[in-house]
């Protein structure tokens, strides 16, 4: 006993509360306790002393065994000795109609018509609560199908726009390419400026320098054109002065040259008069002869 008590003070606290819980529950409800305690005892005592041999909880087991053996023996005396009062007690409600019967009645017909009511309610509810949801999906639904048709409109608005510029950026890309072609096959300033307001339509970057650089091209060659015209044209004016200036000089130098009929006299090339037989003529015998001095 001393053991037993020694090992029981060694446990810890809950194990103790256990037990002493234990113990009152098999107090109060022997009926059930003591042969799952009986049982139990035999089968830890089995199991202590072959599968897991351990001296002290196989004793104890044992002893709870024998305690189940003896608490059954007392119990039972104290249940049959109840019996024939309470067979008394049922054979007084069986002969007397209750009025407990009645209430009893109310009270269970009450609780079922409660128990409808309140399954009648929470049908109602989980039925409301699934229309509200279906309600709500079905919302959600059209919600998605707007926002997918809104936005397939905006997208083929978008994509008729985009296609609408891209035909009209080729229109004007096709116009700026026959304007810098005719500027190309009839080479003359008139035809830069219609180019060039051609190409300043064009959007594509690219497309634009290309025709940019073409037109460029033109205008140089036109530059050097203009540049060898006005070059032979002055060529051209000083060749036809030059020539001018020779014919001039060849008609005086004639004149000077030419001999002045009847009296033989002629002028040299310096302006001087000489007489027929090449002494120079005075003043005064020029002027008697009615030559201009």
């Amino acid at each position: 006993m001393k053991k037993f008590v020694d090992y029981i003070m060694a446990q810890p606290v809950w194990k103790v509360v256990l037990y002493g819980l234990g113990i009152l529950f098999m107090i109060f409800n022997p009926k059930i306790i003591l042969p799952i305690l009986f049982f139990g005892g035999i089968g830890f005592a089995w199991y202590f002393a072959k599968k897991k041999p351990n001296a002290a909880k196989r004793n104890i087991a044992a002893i709870a065994s024998v305690l189940a053996v003896g608490g059954a023996y007392l119990v039972n005396p104290n249940i049959a000795s109840t019996k024939p009062e309470e067979q008394a007690q049922a054979t007084h409600f069986a002969s007397t109609p209750s009025k407990n019967d009645e209430s009893a009645k109310k009270e269970a017909e009450a609780k079922r018509e409660k128990e409808a009511k309140e399954k009648a309610e929470k049908e109602k509810a989980e039925k409301a609560e699934k229309e509200k949801k279906a309600k709500e999906e079905q919302e959600r639904k059209e919600k998605e199908e707007r926002e997918k048709k809104a936005k397939e409109e905006q997208e083929r608005k978008e994509k008729e726009e985009r296609e609408k510029k891209e035909a009209e950026a080729k229109q004007l890309a096709a116009q700026a390419e026959s304007a810098v072609q005719a500027l190309e096959n009839n080479q003359v300033i008139e035809n830069i400026a219609p180019a060039q307001a051609a190409i300043a339509n064009v959007a594509d970057q690219g497309t634009k320098d290309r025709l940019t650089h073409r037109v460029g091209l033109v205008q140089n060659a036109i530059t050097v054109r203009e540049q060898q015209a006005e070059q032979a044209r002055q060529a051209a004016a000083a060749e036809q002065a030059r020539q001018a200036a020779a014919a001039q000089q060849a008609q005086q130098q004639q004149a000077q040259n030419q001999t002045v009929s009847g009296g033989g006299y002629y002028r040299d090339a310096s302006g001087r008069w000489h007489r027929p037989n090449g002494q120079f003529a005075s003043k005064k015998e020029i002027a008697s002869i009615g030559l201009a001095w």
